[in-house]
């Protein structure tokens, strides 16, 4: 049976910055993964727009122009409805970029002041240490040993 050693504040601490960080970078990767998504969508958009420009400049008969030229109005209006949601996404998505580095920072600053913080709690534990050795021996030192009667 092994037991595990005592954990301290600034153990506990550092272990959960290290799980912030470590989702920091699983988030960093998932937004970069939709982002590549997005951009994929929006090709095949574009791509779509220009092969329903390419049907109407096919088209000889003027009734079935008038109706490219509708379902063109239409494919277009979709094409801008989804680019104006790929261009919100990005935007979110910038946010959503610039709000985990500033998080990432937070928890950067908070990870120092951890190791600042147990290098002093170390430093003032070897002072205590020190003191109490000093103590022990400034003790052994005023024990006189016992005279005898006689002398």
């Amino acid at each position: 049976m092994t037991m595990n050693p005592p954990t301290t504040p600034d153990s506990d601490e550092a272990a959960r910055l290290e799980k912030l960080r470590s989702q920091l970078s699983t988030d960093i990767e998932a937004m970069q993964q939709k982002e590549a998504s997005l951009r994929e969508y929006e090709q095949k958009l574009r791509l779509l727009v220009e092969h329903a420009g390419n049907n109407q400049q096919q088209t000889t008969n003027q009734n079935y122009v008038t109706s490219g030229r509708e379902a063109l109005d239409t494919e277009w209006e979709k094409y801008e409805r989804a680019h104006a949601l790929l261009e919100a996404a990005r935007r979110s998505l910038t946010d959503d970029r610039l709000a985990l580095k500033d998080r990432e920072e937070k928890v950067m600053i908070r990870e120092q002041e951890v190791a600042r913080r147990e290098a002093w709690v170390k430093g003032r534990e070897q002072q205590v240490a020190a003191k109490a050795e000093a103590e022990a021996v400034a003790a052994a030192a005023a024990v006189k040993p016992k005279s005898s009667f006689t002398s």
